[in-house]
């Protein structure tokens, strides 16, 4: 195989420089080549015979581009409105033989002949650009993209001197470097678009500069103005390139004359008072002088550009978003997952006898879910979290139709319980692109609202694309995230591009947001947690003898607690157990088992003796009560590298609480606790021995660390209310409400 070059950078010669042939051998070249050649060969036949092979190329391309047509078809609905059906199917076909015409027109003007080309134009209107030339500052004439763009320039060029083009760089590394070549046999030399600097330098030098500045570019130094009608992103560049060097504004049109006619250029009278000093009215000045030729020659315009392509404020998109080559990844791999995915969820289903997860999950199901407000809370953890407000966006806003979305059935259970039937209930499907589609087609919210860390690429490319304001909420982002492979990253970093705001709970969050996306979207609000629901004091679990507390405990962790237990001073009080996931239940009993220990387990109403060593409470919805009732907390999930569990639930009760160094999910939590002198966090098991005796021994110690916990968390009681506030600035309902 041949190796590749580096790519050649074209030359900007002047009209007697030789074409560089030699660095354009590479067989990648060889298809450019062909085309070319072709493209040479049309530039011979007569005129007509061009005209015909225009309208053949457009036939072809109407028919075989239909992603293109789409994007023609929503633009012209856009600028012409009045259009009946009929018009704008002809509308549409006559613009794909136009833009067909284009590329034939490019052979014409780059390899045929003045003698040939002089009768097929006429020019009208040079008066008003000599009057523009007689003020001795150079001239901006500007121009619009229709497609007789490039035959254009050539015709004007044999009536104008001093005429350099703006210009963007092509793709195509041979088909550039053979536009540089011909552009500058024909004219005075090129400009890139962008290149305010060389545009002044050459208007200083009383050069005229074509400068076509209707193309999207996005919100970067561009305005909303109208165009056609409909606001569209239009750069600023324009006013101030006349500002800064004083040059009148001069607009020019072009345009293809009905059956082989040829070509009418008209050069407009120059653009008064301006620029104005107003962004938005020198802009619509811009887009008004463009749309005059546009209006007479409705499919003669390149409408095959995304002309409307970024919106205002999050508005809906106009055309379907371009996949990112991640996201395309992302989603077979989501595929060729379908069949272990529609496996556990039956086994799910199954398993709680949930009928409406197996359907729902996959987007299925007709019942009336549309909602004003989404929120989605994926765990019981994060609907918890997430419930002060909720209530308060019921206090607040009464007529507010709020969807609860989840993933798990437990948590589904719990919001049923605590909000009974003032909101609606969904599980949230699996991220693949039809089952969202369907699902957000029957939501159709103002708003998605997002607890934490769940990132869907789909989803939140269905909102981006439909204007839907989604937002997260208490915005958590491990560093393990962060640096992990390129392909996630990648997904990362376009899923945010696709996020509305991102309200993030900590400083160190905001940090990890910050490294995958923009400042403007990210913004530090507080932890959540701190203000979910307080428990009551009716909820306290009182057994027959004082207990300690190992709450959430995962794989590994009993064992580990329990042997660290045993090494305690007789007489102990009762160890209880509460597992993360109560179906563990044999596997504890099983680790257990080699210590003879007197085990009650509280799911099969064992009761608790005085020999009872370890109490098992194996049961669902009663952590609240046995934390409230307990001496101090062990809480789980930090002990081994799990990530940790919860904290907060524990301080709000006013207990004293230990956990492990493993608490990556809960690390701002961890670091706030243990600041406020309500935790004791430890490394290994001589620590957490060390640990537990202490609170044991010294029972103040235990209440005035659980009393610093319980302050902590009202001192952080408004924190629900700051994050309505911002919603109520972010999301339209709420703003109306």
């Amino acid at each position: 195989m041949i190796p590749a070059p580096p790519l050649p950078t074209p030359i900007m010669s002047d009209s007697t420089s030789p074409f560089p042939v030699r660095d354009y051998l590479h067989p990648r070249f060889w298809p450019t080549w062909v085309g070319l050649g072709m493209l040479w060969l049309t530039a011979k036949l007569p005129y007509p015979a061009i005209n015909a092979l225009g309208k053949t190329l457009g036939l072809l391309g109407y028919a075989l581009m239909p992603a293109r047509r789409r994007i023609v078809r929503t633009n012209l609905r856009l600028a012409f409105p009045e259009f009946d059906k009929q018009t704008l199917r002809r509308t549409i076909r006559e613009n794909f033989h136009s833009t067909a015409m284009a590329i034939f027109e490019s052979g014409l003007a780059w390899w045929g002949s003045e003698r040939r080309l002089k009768s097929l134009y006429r020019v009208e209107g040079l008066e008003h650009l000599l009057e523009a030339e007689a003020q001795g500052k150079g001239v901006l004439l500007l121009g619009g993209h229709y497609t007789t763009l490039e035959i254009s320039g050539k015709f004007l060029a044999c009536h104008v001197e001093g005429l350099r083009p703006t210009y963007k760089r092509a793709h195509n590394p041979l088909f550039e470097a053979v536009m540089v070549h011909n552009r500058n046999r024909m004219l005075d030399g090129l400009i890139r678009s962008r290149d305010m600097r060389d545009i002044l330098r050459n208007l200083k030098q009383k050069k005229i500069v074509w400068y076509a500045p209707d193309q999207d570019f996005g919100n970067r130094a561009s305005v909303f103005a109208p165009f056609m009608g409909v606001p569209a992103a239009t750069l600023t560049l324009t006013a101030r390139i006349a500002k800064a060097s004083g040059a009148p504004l001069v607009p020019f049109y072009s345009e293809r004359l009905p059956g082989n006619q040829g070509y009418r250029i008209r050069i407009g009278p120059v653009i008064s008072a301006f620029p104005t000093g107003d962004d938005v009215q020198d802009a619509t000045l811009i887009n008004q002088a463009i749309e005059e030729q546009v209006r007479r020659t409705p499919a003669q315009y390149l409408w095959a550009h995304r002309r409307y392509r970024t919106r205002p404020d999050w508005e809906p998109k106009l055309y379907k978003v371009r996949r990112r080559k991640a996201l395309k990844r992302y989603s077979r791999l989501l595929f060729l997952l379908a069949l272990p995915i529609t496996l556990y969820t039956l086994w799910t289903a199954l398993r709680n006898r949930d009928r409406r997860y197996l359907i729902e999950r996959f987007g299925l199901g007709n019942a009336d879910i549309r909602a004003d407000i989404q929120l989605h809370a994926a765990s019981i953890g994060e609907f918890n979290a997430a419930l002060p407000l909720i209530r308060l966006l019921q206090h607040n806003h009464p007529a507010l139709q709020i969807l609860i979305t989840m993933n798990t059935p437990s948590s589904r259970r719990v919001a049923e319980k605590q909000l009974g039937d003032s909101v609606k209930y969904h599980y949230l499907p699996v991220d693949w692109q039809w089952s969202i589609n369907r699902y957000m087609q029957r939501v159709r919210p103002q708003c998605l609202l997002i607890m934490e860390t769940e990132l869907w690429p789909n989803l939140y490319e269905y909102c981006f694309q439909h204007g839907i304001k989604n937002i997260i909420i208490n915005g958590r982002l491990s560093r393990r995230t962060t640096e992990s492979s390129k392909f996630v990253q990648q997904i990362l970093r376009h899923t945010l591009e696709y996020t509305y705001k991102v309200l993030t709970r900590s400083e160190e969050d905001q940090q990890h947001y910050l490294a995958l996306s923009g400042p403007r979207k990210i913004k530090l609000m507080g932890n959540i947690k701190y203000a979910s629901i307080t428990l009551p004091r009716d909820s306290m679990i009182e057994l027959t003898r004082p207990y300690v507390l190992a709450a959430s405990t995962r794989n590994d962790e009993e064992k580990l607690i329990v042997e660290s237990w045993l090494k305690l001073a007789t007489p102990r009080p009762l160890l209880v157990i509460a597992p993360r996931h109560i179906h563990r239940l044999n596997n504890i009993l099983d680790s257990l088992k080699p210590r003879s220990l007197n085990i009650a387990v509280r799911s099969r109403q064992e009761p608790i003796t005085a020999e009872t060593d370890i109490y098992i409470a194996d049961t669902f919805g009663e952590l609240a009560g046995f934390i409230a009732g307990a001496e101090f907390v062990l809480m789980g999930g930090g002990f081994k590298p799990h990530g940790g569990q919860n904290i907060l639930e524990v301080a709000r009760a006013g207990k004293a609480v230990i956990f492990g160094q493993y608490m990556d999910n809960f690390r701002a939590e961890a670091k706030d606790l243990l600041a406020a002198g309500g935790a004791i966090q430890v490394d290994n098991e001589a620590d957490l021995v060390e640990a537990i005796k202490t609170l044991l021994e010294d029972r103040q110690q235990r209440e005035r660390m659980g009393a610093h916990a319980r302050a902590f968390i009202e001192a952080n009681h408004d924190i629900a209310e700051r994050y309505l506030d911002e919603l109520q600035k972010l999301c339209p309902v709420l703003k109306r409400g």
